[in-house]
């Protein structure tokens, strides 16, 4: 059986990793480190711009709108 385990606090992974190599009967086959960590510099940028755009002070377009533009300019 095979079991895919997401660890969402970095700080506590190597615990686990030792914790699960004390079971005789656990093989740790493979591990994957998360790719999609956002930055938390990203993180406060885009809590101010949602914040902007709650209270009215800013406003945003659709992905589709602004996919649709660049294609269109495309070579």
């Amino acid at each position: 059986m095979e079991l895919t385990i997401n660890v969402k606090e970095e700080t506590k992974l190597a615990f686990f990793i030792k914790l699960l190599q004390e079971f005789n009967y656990v093989e740790i086959i493979d591990m994957k480190e998360n790719q999609n960590i956002i930055p938390n510099e990203h993180k406060v940028l885009l809590k101010k711009r949602l914040e902007k755009i709650e209270c009215g002070e800013s406003s945003f377009k659709s992905w589709d709108l602004i996919k649709t533009k660049y294609q269109k300019n495309a070579i």
